[in-house]
């Protein structure tokens, strides 16, 4: 679930990106994990699947700890960065996001991919 207001716009980086519809202070909670936001597909699960599901499964979800995340709210257009503005928070029990830095209004949000999602089966 995302905890900042955001906006969909087209994205230099990657089609349609996430952008900052508010300034968000570094350190502030961005997104975190919601069972009623989000799901969660075991591989064999996922190996089950139609072509058309698994492709949009690839494309707006990762694989991490032999399991497939999909979110359903707009955290799903986040772009990656080698250098993101957010960042998992390393500390907490669940999977939520932070800011690294202070993100003006209109900015991208952006992550680095590799900090959660392990290579894809």
């Amino acid at each position: 679930m995302l905890f900042v207001k955001t906006r969909l716009e087209k994205s230099p980086v990657h089609g349609i990106g996430l952008f900052a519809d508010q300034r968000v202070a570094k350190g502030s909670l961005v997104y975190k994990m919601s069972s009623n936001l989000d799901v969660d597909i075991s591989d064999a699960d996922f190996q089950k699947l139609d072509v058309f599901s698994q492709k949009q499964i690839r494309h707006y979800g990762y694989f991490n700890d032999g399991t497939w995340h999909l979110a359903f709210d707009d955290i799903r257009f986040c772009n990656h960065a080698d250098v993101g503005n957010i960042t998992v928070d390393a500390g907490a029990p669940e999977y939520r996001l932070v800011a690294v830095r202070d993100i003006e209004a209109g900015e991208e949000l952006l992550q680095d991919y590799g900090e959660f999602e392990q290579g894809r089966p």
